[in-house]
């Protein structure tokens, strides 16, 4: 009996030996498995975090942040707004520059866009000033600076500097040409 009593109990240390080495397997198992969980729900919640701000990112940018569409008054409005506004300037005639004998006549007809109606009362306020800065500049010309549309496009920006130095500056969007004749 003393040798059966020997041999459980060595069996019973081998059993507690060898059972503390399994539990611990065991929890080493349970614990690998909660380790990925936890890296599987970093990984989840970084992924959403990641589509939200992109998608909040696409909305910032494609204008859905909230905004509410234009009423019709609005639309009216803003086309009223943008529509172009023009003003005529009377008609040039003026004597080109010429070194022989033969003379040389500009006879123009200018419309000018301007930036809003407020700026219809600056021009015809300036008017006097702006119709002196155009003749001056244009009997300077010859008749080879107005050829072709090279020469008209030269034209327009010459005057565009000259009026935008006489008036606001930008009040002047475009100069419009109506009619050009040079003989």
């Amino acid at each position: 009996m003393l040798g059966k009593k020997k041999k459980v109990e060595a069996e019973t240390e081998d059993a507690d030996t060898v059972a503390p080495e399994t539990e611990g397997e065991v929890e080493g198992e349970e614990g690998a498995p909660r380790k990925g969980k936890k890296k599987l729900v970093f990984i989840v919640a970084g992924a959403v975090a990641a589509l939200i701000a992109v998608g909040v990112v696409l909305m910032t940018v494609m204008g859905g942040g909230g905004h509410d569409m234009p009423t019709a008054e609005e639309q009216q409005e803003e086309a009223v707004a943008a529509a172009p506004v023009y003003y005529e300037l009377p008609e040039f005639l003026v004597n080109l520059s010429s070194s022989g004998s033969r003379v040389s006549f500009l006879k123009m007809s200018v419309t000018l866009e301007l930036r809003d109606k407020a700026a219809v009362a600056t021009v015809e306020a300036n008017k006097p000033r702006i119709l002196d800065t155009f003749n001056t500049y244009l009997r300077e010309l010859r008749p080879t600076d107005v050829q072709g549309s090279a020469g008209i496009y030269r034209l327009r920006d010459e005057l565009m500097s000259r009026i935008n130095a006489t008036v606001e500056e930008g009040l002047v969007k475009d100069i419009l040409f109506s009619e050009i004749i040079v003989q």
